[in-house]
C-alpha cells in the first residue's frame, strides 16, 4: 500500500511522540469521537488542506504514515483511508509542511 498522509497540529503531534500514539481524528476532534482517524493519499492533500483547514492560524504538520508499520487497520472508505485505532508513532516516516 501506499503511503497515507495526516494532517496534524504541530503541538497535539510533538507531545504524542513521547508516549508513542497520536490519537487525533481531525481537527478539534479525537480519535474517541471519531472511530478513526483520517487519512488522505498525496493527491487528496491540497484539498483537504484547503477545504478543512484554511482558517487555521496554528502551525500545521503532515504527517506521512507507512501503513505497513501501523499497529491499527487501515480501511478506504469513500475513497479516503481511515485508520481505525491510534496511531503508533513509529509508523510515521516523515514530518513536513502541509503546504510545501
Amino acid at each position: 500500500m501506499e503511503p497515507i498522509f495526516h494532517i496534524a497540529d504541530k503541538a497535539t503531534w510533538e507531545a504524542a511522540i513521547p508516549g508513542g500514539e497520536y490519537a487525533q481524528s481531525t481537527r478539534d476532534q479525537s480519535l474517541v469521537d471519531v472511530g478513526f482517524i483520517h487519512c488522505s493519499y498525496r493527491h487528496q492533500v491540497d484539498s483537504v488542506l484547503e477545504n478543512f483547514y484554511a482558517d487555521v492560524s496554528t502551525p500545521l504538520v503532515l504527517l506521512t504514515i507507512e501503513p505497513a508499520l501501523l499497529d491499527a487497520p487501515v480501511k478506504v472508505e469513500d475513497g479516503f483511508p481511515h485508520i481505525y485505532g491510534a496511531l503508533n508513532t513509529g509508523a510515521v516516516i516523515e514530518v513536513g509542511d502541509p503546504h510545501a
